[in-house]
């Protein structure tokens, strides 16, 4: 199949050796996001106004914070936590009911209402995320294409018998998108190649955690390593996707 500008990225992740090429797309994508929120995306209201209201999870903001450039982060931060003393502030009514209560065994306070919907809010404030938001619709997007690709592209589907399989959060993207994006036979032809090669990789990892445990008894110190060095990074990739470690940024 001719290569299209949107195949272009899904082709270069199957390219590389590792245990999910979604997770490198999504490594990728999440990288620029963050560029570009303390870069061009400074000079775009649509987008100061979206940042201001949604903020970002603890994880992004910590990846925010460890890039050099600090002003653009500190504009962000006041005028995302002005958004934030907005919400609380229409909370106030609702606290002051709590002070106008009269104590007594029969008297309700509202506690319950205000704690519910103060928590509500904090929930919301605490989990709404910009670039999660921007990764989370892109990565259905590739999901989207690697499906096409697989269903039309021989030679894609040989990459895809070579890989590695995906990690489990990857593997539920693709599971949730199969029957949406495909056929129903297409989809349990897809379904069926996914399955069968994610049992073969996973039984892969199990022999190469077990040999890393083995290493650790002296009566096999002259055993030879072979792929079990970095199991457990490997291991972890598998389960829950990439996470950032010091052997890879070594290597």
């Amino acid at each position: 199949m001719k290569e299209k500008i949107y195949t272009i990225p899904v082709n270069e992740a199957y390219d590389s050796d590792c245990e999910c090429p979604l997770c490198l797309l999504e490594k990728k994508l999440e990288r620029e996001t963050l560029d570009y929120t303390l870069g061009a995306a400074m000079m775009e209201p649509d987008f100061r106004e979206r940042s201001n209201k949604k903020g970002f999870c603890n994880h992004h903001f910590s990846m925010l914070f460890d890039m050099p450039n600090k002003l653009p982060l500190a504009l962000i931060l006041e005028t995302h936590l002005d958004e934030i003393r907005k919400k609380t502030d229409k909370m106030s009514k609702l606290s002051d009911k709590l002070t106008l209560s009269k104590s007594g065994f029969f008297k309700k306070s509202g506690s319950a209402d205000f704690a519910s919907a103060l928590s509500s809010l904090l929930a919301q404030i605490s989990y709404s995320c910009i670039v999660c938001d921007k990764i989370n619709h892109t990565m259905e997007r590739y999901a989207d294409v690697l499906l096409y690709m697989w269903i039309n592209d021989e030679e894609f589907k040989k990459k895809f018998d070579r890989s590695k399989g995906f990690c489990l959060k990857h593997m539920k993207l693709l599971c949730d998108t199969a029957p949406k994006s495909l056929n129903d036979a297409q989809a349990a032809q897809f379904l069926f190649a996914m399955f069968t090669k994610q049992r073969t990789e996973l039984d892969r990892i199990q022999k190469n955690i077990h040999k890393f445990t083995l290493k650790f008894d002296y009566r096999n110190k002259d055993m030879e390593w072979g792929s079990a060095q970095d199991a457990p990074i490997r291991t972890i990739e598998k389960i829950s996707g990439y996470i950032k470690n010091d052997y890879e940024e070594n290597k």
